[in-house]
This record gives C-alpha cells, sequence and structure tokens, in this order.
C-alpha cells in the first residue's frame, strides 16, 4: 500500500506544531505500508510544523512501530543524499504530557490541525499540548541522529492508532549533521510496520534510533 500526504486545491492536509492525543489523525495505513508524507518549511525561531498524525491501523498501547526512511527530498525535487526529518515520533499519552508541563508560552496560537481555534475543547487542547521543540527531546530527533535514508527509527505505541508525524526537514550540503539552518518544505517517504507487544517483547523503552550506515 502507498499513500501519499500531499495538500491539494480539493483536500487540505492540515499541519500541526504542538503534540496531544486528541489531534485527529489525516489518513491511515496499514503495516507494511509505505508513505509520503509533504512538509512544511518554517522561518527561523518558529516552532517546526508536522505533518500528520497518521494512523497505524491496529496499533495499541505497547506495541512497537518501525519506521523506515526510504528518501528524503525538498519540495519539487528529487532524493537529497543529507536530507533528514528534525523530529519523528507518536503522539504522547497523557503521562507524557504531565511531565512536559504542558505547552509553553508562545506568541502565536498553537497550531493543532484539524483541531481548529473555533472548534470545542480548542482551548483545553491548546494548553496541554507540548510543543515540538519539547517534544523533540523525548523522542526521535535530529539532535541526536540525522535520520537520512536507509535509517531506522523503533517508536514505542503510546495511543490507538500511535498517530505518527514527522517533520521539520533539513538539507545540509554534505552528510554532516547541520540543523542550524531553518528547516525547508520537502518530501519523505517511509516504511511503517507494526511489531505487537514490541514494548515487552523487545524491551523497547523509548524510541531507539538506527542512522543509515552510510
Amino acid at each position: 500500500m502507498s499513500l501519499s500526504l500531499a495538500p491539494s486545491p480539493a483536500r487540505s492536509v492540515l499541519g500541526h506544531d504542538r503534540w496531544h492525543p486528541d489531534i485527529p489523525a489525516v489518513a491511515e495505513v496499514i503495516t507494511g505500508g509505505t508513505v509520503r508524507m509533504e512538509c512544511q518549511g518554517r522561518a527561523p525561531g518558529a516552532d517546526a510544523v508536522l505533518c500528520g498524525p497518521l494512523v497505524v491501523v491496529g496499533a495499541e498501547p505497547g506495541d512497537v512501530i518501525v519506521v523506515d526512511v526510504l528518501g528524503v527530498g525538498p519540495a519539487g525535487g528529487g532524493p537529497a543524499r543529507a536530507g533528514h526529518p528534525g523530529v519523528i515520533g507518536c503522539a504522547p499519552d497523557a503521562g507524557a504530557l504531565r511531565a512536559a508541563g504542558g505547552a509553553e508560552p508562545a506568541g502565536v496560537p498553537a497550531l493543532l490541525g484539524g483541531v481548529r481555534p473555533e472548534a470545542p475543547g480548542y482551548g483545553q487542547v491548546a494548553a496541554e499540548a507540548v510543543r515540538s521543540e519539547t517534544r523533540g527531546r523525548q523522542i526521535g530527533s535530529c539532535a541526536i541522529a540525522p535520520l537520512t535514508a536507509g535509517s531506522r527509527i523503533l517508536l514505542p505505541v503510546h495511543v490507538l492508532g500511535a498517530k505518527l508525524s514527522v517533520g521539520d526537514l533539513h538539507f545540509p550540503a554534505s552528510a554532516a549533521q547541520d540543523c542550524r539552518r531553518a528547516p525547508l518544505a520537502g518530501w519523505i517517504d517511509l516504511r511503517v510496520n507494526l511489531t505487537r507487544r514490541g514494548v515487552e517483547r523487545f524491551r523497547v523503552a523509548g524510541p531507539m534510533l538506527m542512522p543509515s550506515p552510510s
């Protein structure tokens, strides 16, 4: 199964710059499926805008999803050898929200995907949600490893469907890890596999990042 999450005049895929389990999914993928997620850029100093969340069909808390990075490239361009996402992960559960202390102060309203500012419950979700910068320290982040094509990420599932999000794409001039420049718009191709009870079976206590050996 191949799925493309790309904004179009007929169907807008909303991004989010906060993490919360109540942000609705934009699409679903079955285990073994591949997906292209088209990500937005951002201005320097702004919060990373992520593509998703994506429901992994059948995923439950205690499972693990195995995500393989197949390719990363700038918008309208081909694969970039050193391209990598700044952050990738699953939606947090209530415990992770409490540990992060809720949303940090920001000068602009939280971007919560399908939860619009005029929607009932927006205020509560915005108050509880975690900023991408904070969540990046809890999960897979380019501050730890540049996840270029060929990388694999094991992510524990905390909520039904996993709700996978990714974004904050970087394209350094060389293979060196370089996230200092503002991220650009682009695409990332992922393959997603579900491992039942992976947390217990393989003792995956947190995200496991396996960068490409090349």
